[in-house]
């Protein structure tokens, strides 16, 4: 039961992470800051998102959204 609630959380922060993607203000989207790396594909995605202009640092925020938003919503069904 609490696996599917926390499985839960995450997608709708999934969702919400999109729909910041599409509404979000242009001057909050470029101050924001992804963080520290720990693997290769994080490195790459952070320099991408660091150096690129709004609309693709919106499409990035978009994919991450939706992907998480996916993955979590077929734990949700599937557990």
């Amino acid at each position: 039961m609490w696996i599917k609630i926390s499985l839960g959380i995450f997608a709708i922060l999934g969702y919400y992470l999109m729909a910041y993607a599409i509404f979000g203000n242009k001057k909050k989207i470029d101050d924001m800051y992804i963080g520290a790396s720990s693997s290769l594909l994080e490195v790459i995605f952070d320099l991408t998102y660091e150096f690129s202009p709004t609309l693709i640092r919106r499409i990035l925020l978009f994919l991450l959204g939706l992907i998480c938003a996916f993955i979590f919503t077929m734990g949700v069904i599937l557990s």
